[in-house]
């Protein structure tokens, strides 16, 4: 699937990219990404987009997925689909001009997911940060080299809310699927799952009955180890219309053999990788 190759400049640039991240995000205070007054731990709750050009990715959204954008300040905006906020979008000012979305998971108590992630031969690239007005962060990479960031929010965790335009779900796309549920299992009170999918087994894990992270064979050789996010669409074909009006590249156009032909891969102007995706 060599259609995919774009993708590997982007995420391992990113990398560098997200270990800036934490200086970027915490010079200033952030308001509250919700006031659920609820936690729901284990599960990813936010997504930031780090973006060298805030107008730019702020267009796109905002003409593929009818996004509305609230700017905090010069270098970072909140991005709200239907009255509820969806993401945060950070201008990151980096030479290689890469940009990536960050998914948050969250967690009551970051130092110790921290170093398990250091015991089972991970990094912490942004160790835990506390955020006036939003929370503690932290930005670490799993043992694999995908990156993925942690937050315990001040005043609680956004509702899931499965809407079109919306993200839908998540998963960690990897030399090694088996290796990377075991990692994340390690670190919350997952069970590991199983369903019929494509007449094979799709994995994945889930809290409480409900799935939280999936996890997939990456597709080709050259792409790095990486977190992959989903948006959900009413119409993938119209929607990849909007994208490519919009200045996006479609990496992997829809398939009847990939899940019916109801998801798509996308890559947004400035380089972030995305999949839409009609139902789950």
């Amino acid at each position: 699937m060599k259609v995919l190759t774009p993708l590997r400049a982007t995420i391992l640039m990113a990398v560098t990219a997200v270990s800036l991240t934490g200086c970027q995000l915490t010079s200033s205070e952030l308001p509250a990404i919700s006031d659920s007054g609820t936690k729901n731990s284990g599960h990813v709750v936010w997504h930031d987009l780090i973006t060298p050009n805030l107008a730019q990715s702020q267009t796109f959204y905002g003409s593929v997925f009818g996004w509305q954008f609230q700017a905090v300040n010069d270098s970072y905006t909140l991005a709200s689909l239907d009255g509820k906020l969806i993401a945060g979008m950070a201008e990151l000012d980096n030479k290689q001009n890469a940009s990536h979305w960050l998914s948050l998971i969250s967690s009551k108590d970051i130092a110790a997911v921290s170093e398990k992630t250091i015991k089972a031969g991970g990094k912490v690239l942004v160790s835990s940060t506390e955020i006036k007005g939003r929370g503690t962060i932290a930005v670490l990479e799993d043992p694999q080299g995908a990156v993925f960031s942690l937050i315990n929010t001040v005043n609680g965790d956004p509702e899931t809310h499965q809407t079109d335009n919306g993200w839908i779900w998540q998963e960690v796309w990897s030399d090694n699927p088996e290796q990377s549920k075991a990692f994340y299992q390690s670190l919350g009170n997952y069970s590991a799952q199983n369903k019929p999918l494509n007449n094979g087994n799709y994995s994945y894990l889930a809290l409480n009955g409900t799935p939280a992270i999936g996890f997939v064979k990456k597709p080709d050789a050259e792409i790095g180890n990486t977190w992959v996010n989903y948006i959900k669409v009413a119409d993938v074909d119209a929607t990849l219309l909007k994208v490519t009006a919009a200045g996006g590249i479609v990496l992997m156009a829809p398939n009847d053999k990939v899940r019916s032909g109801s998801v798509a891969i996308i890559r947004d102007p400035a380089g972030a990788g995305i999949v839409i995706q009609e139902q789950m």
